[in-house]
């Protein structure tokens, strides 16, 4: 079972450099090589020498690895002192098959460990188990590939290159709080209750994003999350931009519209249409540091802490 740890203090990674190793791994889908030569490329441009583990483009079934050897790759990274950071290659479906095993993981060094979407299984299993600062943000065959990822902001993200961002969103409810930021891919989220996998979310912001699913299956997502209680425990709830979820505006603001009667009862600020995970101008989040948000000054979030020391 997954052993829940205090939220803080969280270990953070050192900083990329230019010049650092990047190791490049595939915990879920199979990679196609067209966008592996762009992604690559993307990462040489940034001025990061890429490291693929091997057999980056093998197919087993529907996933790019069996559970075992995925969880090798990851394994081999964190012990190569060379490597400065991990990154996932895609997203897809199988990162989940690779939780079981990395309760046999050992991080001597926090590296900084990147990915979205599926991908987001094994971030919050970082965070929560070896209280280690993760980074929900492009992946590198697919967004990055894509041109999909701010990539201004990643840079500064995994650089510490910043005073402060701020990255704007919409108001849902108003409101002003201070926690600590987790979350990601909602339908990842919902498959996770009931399991002891689930991200500790209590007195936590909260990011939930996806995309490609119509407006009654995220009906269902969040009526499972309202019916287990969770929004009551956060401090604020994130939302992102849902691309491809609604046919119109007027879809979209129906399904808004069943937010807010979720949470009409539940006295936090809630931000929707912000950048991160799926869709474009994707902004990179560290999860496991504090963020503000205060809608009477800003219609966002603002990071001032950073996700890398150094």
């Amino acid at each position: 079972m997954l052993k829940k740890v205090k939220p803080a203090p969280f270990l953070k990674p050192e900083k990329l450099s230019k010049g650092d190793k990047v190791g490049i791994f595939v915990p879920s889908s199979p990679v196609k090589d067209s966008f592996r030569q762009k992604g690559l490329e993307k990462i040489r441009e940034m001025g990061y020498v890429p490291v693929e583990v091997k057999e980056i483009l093998s197919r087993h079934d529907f996933l790019a690895k069996e559970p075992a050897p995925g969880f090798f790759d990851i394994r081999e990274f964190f012990a190569d002192k060379n490597i400065k950071a991990l990154w996932a290659a895609r997203g897809g479906y199988g990162s989940n098959h690779l939780l079981p095993f990395l309760s046999d993981l050992k991080i001597a060094i926090p590296r900084i460990f990147i990915g979205s979407s599926d991908v987001g299984y094994l971030l919050w299993h970082l965070l929560d188990r070896f209280n280690m600062v993760v980074f929900y943000g492009p992946m590198v065959y697919s967004s990055l590939a894509e041109e999909r990822a701010n990539i201004a902001n990643l840079v500064s993200v995994l650089t510490g290159d910043y005073k402060r961002l701020k990255i704007a969103g919409q108001v849902l409810k108003p409101g002003k709080v201070k926690g600590i930021v987790t979350g990601g891919c909602l339908s990842n989220f919902v498959s996770l209750i009931g399991t002891p996998y689930l991200p500790e979310v209590r007195h936590r912001v909260l990011l939930l994003e996806d995309t490609a699913e119509r407006p009654y299956r995220l009906d269902r997502m969040f009526w499972q999350i309202f019916q287990a209680g969770i929004f009551s425990s956060i401090k604020c709830l994130l939302l992102g931009q849902f691309p491809g979820c609604f046919k119109d505006p007027r879809e979209k603001e129906n399904f808004l519209q069943r937010l807010r009667d979720y949470l009409k009862e539940t006295p936090i600020p809630v931000i929707y249409d912000l950048p991160f995970g799926h869709g474009e101008n994707i902004h990179t989040l560290p999860l496991g540091i504090n963020i503000t948000i205060d809608t009477g000054a800003f219609p966002g979030i603002i990071i001032e802490e950073k996700g890398v020391i150094g």
